[in-house]
């Protein structure tokens, strides 16, 4: 029997309110070890692109854990979904580390829908991989963390980037997200749909079906997230658990175009920086969503193979 539970889960915020953090617990019936993974969305998605509806067997990270035997937490982030949507501009990185350290606590402790886990994995994506690093850095309460759409280190990633125009507009800007109008202030922000295919895919190995349900199912990200992205890189230096950074090979945000043509050149110039307990791995014919392209469950093998690695 699958257990999985919908969970809500209070964390206090910097300022002192409280904020609520939406998740989805999937445990199998037999586990490979008293091990969780935290799930973590990037900007403009939800928990959903660890649990992708259409095609599951295909592109549900969290379908191919289970069937793998490996327990899993997919969240709405603060600011997306289901959770709280507080203030865009006070929704920064450090304010959803200190969110998500709440969470790893409530996983060991045993007050997450009375589960305790022994082991404590992040697994990020994108912006969703910026956050679980500054966790990590930061506190140093987890056991392994992974990083997908993300080379973890020197991104060239900074505070309040002006790249992000490029990609989002503000969400009074787009009748996809007229369900939030009036829910959100002037902070949040959504994926043009312009933007999709040249930041996201390689066209030729994804489903037109995979695209046509990203634009109509997609979030926001907001302007606290991009006011500090630079500065929370910066901890994942502080990382003391062993990381995995996972690219696609054409994941075009994710090296320099003015020396570099593909993520193979890129994680060749920065492992020369990264701490010994980092690894990398390069996903062929992949753009920055990793999990969205016909080869995912290729991506998910290598993740698995490397967290059963570390026991």
């Amino acid at each position: 029997m699958i257990d999985r539970t919908e969970v809500r889960i209070g964390c206090t915020s910097p300022l002192g309110t409280e904020w609520s953090v939406a998740g989805w617990l999937t445990v199998p019936e037999s586990p490979a070890r008293n091990e969780l993974q935290i799930l973590l969305h990037g900007g403009g998605y939800d928990h959903r692109y660890w649990d992708w509806p259409l095609d599951r067997e295909t592109y549900s990270y969290v379908e191919h854990c289970r069937r793998a035997g490996h327990a899993t937490l997919a969240i709405d982030r603060v600011g997306s979904g289901a959770s709280s949507r507080p203030p865009g501009r006070l929704n920064s990185v450090h304010a959803q580390a200190g969110a998500l350290h709440q969470i790893v606590t409530a996983a060991r402790d045993g007050s997450l829908a009375g589960r305790a886990f022994d082991r404590v994995v992040l697994v990020g994506h994108s912006f969703g991989s910026t956050v679980a690093g500054a966790e990590a850095g930061s506190h140093k309460d987890v056991d392994a963390v992974v990083f997908t759409g993300h080379v973890g280190i020197d991104s060239g990633a900074r505070d309040d980037d002006p790249r992000s125009a490029l990609i989002f507009h503000n969400v009074t800007d787009d009748p996809v997200v007229a369900h939030l109008y009036g829910l959100v202030d002037d902070g949040y922000l959504t994926l043009r749909p312009e933007a999709r295919v040249p930041t996201f895919y390689v066209a030729e190995n994804t489903d037109p079906r995979v695209l046509d349900l990203d634009e109509k199912i997609k979030g926001v990200m907001t302007l606290g997230e991009i006011s500090d992205m630079g500065t929370a890189a910066d901890a994942w230096n502080l990382i003391d658990a062993p990381v995995l950074a996972m690219v696609g090979e054409n994941d075009v945000l994710m090296f320099d175009h003015d020396i570099e043509i593909d993520t193979y050149q890129a994680v060749n110039r920065v492992k020369g920086k990264a701490p010994e307990h980092f690894s990398f791995q390069v996903v062929p014919a992949t753009g920055h969503n990793i999990n969205l392209h016909r080869n995912a469950r290729t991506s998910y093998e290598l993740i698995l193979h490397w967290l059963d690695s570390l026991v």
